[in-house]
């Protein structure tokens, strides 16, 4: 077994009210295929990339018949569930498979901005005796990415509890003795406000560090779809 898990973990579930309000001026349809292309340009991003981890999709059980080809890999293991109910996803993997690495990464499905080389750091950052996080969290301090090698219960408790949401977070562990490592400036796309911020992230070339040609054409296609919105 190897000794690191990375997480992929949606924020909304597929058909989530709450989604598609946030992204007013979108189609369904396209709001989906950009939830996707997020999706897809993490596991673009770890496939053969990221050493000795093992890496856990976790997709919407409301859609278990609808797994795309991208996530049908015999490398990845697959954890259908209820996404709307995310306490008792995190309660099942706190008393399993936390248990089973040294280090684990929890990575919001709808981050960008994260390089390869950004997942063997914050790995590296976990590389100690002691107790430590690794947060990595947007300029809205929205926590994308949650890293740990000592899976507490009051961590992880907190962790759901704030909504991954990072001054509510630091609120409620300040009993908790671990190290924290923080980093900034991930992207999380999740309203329209995002979408634009998207479009200008993508417009730069350092963006290839992290999106490929491939996703590229992807994201380029609702940019053409949305060039009003964007502008």
């Amino acid at each position: 077994m190897n000794p690191k898990a990375i997480y992929i973990l949606p924020f909304y579930s597929d058909n989530d009210e709450d989604l598609f309000k946030s992204f007013d001026g979108l189609l369904e349809p396209d709001i989906t295929f950009l939830k996707s292309t997020l999706y897809f340009n993490i596991l673009e991003n770890l496939e053969g990339k990221v050493n000795n981890t093992d890496i856990y999709c976790i997709w919407d059980a409301t859609a278990n018949d609808q797994l795309p080809e991208e996530l049908k890999n015999e490398d990845y293991k697959i954890i259908f569930t209820n996404l709307k109910n995310r306490n008792e996803l995190i309660d099942k993997l706190s008393t399993k498979e936390f248990l089973l690495y040294k280090k684990n990464l929890i990575v919001l499905s709808d981050a960008i901005a994260i390089r390869s080389s950004d997942y063997e750091q914050y790995f590296n950052l976990l590389n100690v005796e002691n107790n430590s996080l690794v947060i990595a969290k947007t300029k809205e301090d929205y926590i994308a990415v949650f890293g740990f090698n000592n899976p507490s219960n009051e961590v992880i408790s907190s962790l759901v509890l704030s909504n991954f949401i990072y001054n509510d977070f630091l609120s409620r562990i300040k009993s908790c003795e671990h190290f924290m490592h923080i980093l900034n400036d991930v992207l999380l796309v999740r309203d329209i406000s995002n979408f634009k911020q998207l479009y200008s992230e993508l417009s730069q070339k350092k963006s290839m560090e992290y999106c490929s040609q491939k996703m590229h054409e992807r994201f380029t296609h609702l940019f053409v779809e949305y060039k009003d919105i964007v502008k």
